[in-house]
């Protein structure tokens, strides 16, 4: 099946400009999937780049008579943590993506967010935008706080590759004078606290979804040629594999 697509040019309130994507079937669309992107890949998440995972799932999705609506990110250094003005800019982007296509919003709705992508869409739902979702789909988004979902969202799929570790800096409480130590956590934990977080009323049904061999934003990862994401990407937001 061919994509359609259309784009507009807008500009953020710094005075960025960004594109409103909209890719679609020939066909009326059964569904609407909003993919929020991270904006940027580590070399330790490996070789590939985010937009060619996006790229191919939105083809898949497209195939499958969904439309699909996706906005750019800022693109960031991963070697620099990302700034408030930076996590505002996406959060302000895809408030802009939902509502100036929320004429064209049909079938069930299904929000999938990558990593800073999924962290803006539950800044969203926080605040209410949009006001019901059918599932939310967070791909290597950790949640550290509690996260109350004004929105209804009966379902929360929480996606990681295996081998995304991440790490903090634990201060020295002792008065030592000693270096701050590292810690380095697995998703086989961090996955547990995350899904503890993600609260609402009534209540998300919240799962957790390990894939083996990957990393961050599910590029392979290590010396295997680790599995490809895809049919479980298309599985978790409501296509058969």
């Amino acid at each position: 099946m061919s994509v359609h697509r259309h784009v507009q040019w807008r500009k953020d309130s710094a005075g960025a400009p960004y594109r409103l994507r909209r890719s679609f079937p020939a066909a009326p669309a059964s569904g609407t999937v909003v993919l929020a992107g991270p904006g940027s890949v580590s070399a330790l998440d490996g070789g590939g780049r985010d937009d060619l995972l996006l790229d191919r799932l939105t083809e898949r999705l497209v195939g499958a008579g969904r439309q699909v609506l996706q906005c750019d990110m800022p693109v960031r250094d991963h070697l620099v943590p990302f700034t408030e003005k930076d996590f505002a800019a996406r959060v302000e982007r895809l408030d802009h993506l939902l509502r100036g296509h929320r004429h064209l919003l049909t079938g069930p709705l299904v929000l999938v967010g990558f990593s800073l992508g999924g962290l803006a869409l539950l800044e969203l739902l926080e605040s209410g935008t949009p006001p019901r979702a059918d599932r939310l789909v967070l791909v290597g988004t950790v949640v550290e706080d509690d996260i109350f979902l004004a929105s209804r969202v009966p379902a929360v799929e929480l996606v990681y590759g295996s081998r995304d570790l991440i790490g903090y800096l634990i201060d020295d409480t002792s008065g030592s004078g000693a270096d701050p130590q590292t810690v380095v956590f697995d998703p086989g934990m961090y996955a547990d606290w995350s899904a503890r977080h993600v609260i609402g009323s009534p209540t998300p049904e919240v799962n957790v979804h390990l894939l083996e061999g990957l990393g961050h934003t599910l590029h392979p990862c290590g010396p295997d040629p680790g599995r490809d994401p895809l049919p479980e990407l298309t599985s978790l937001v409501g296509l058969a594999p």
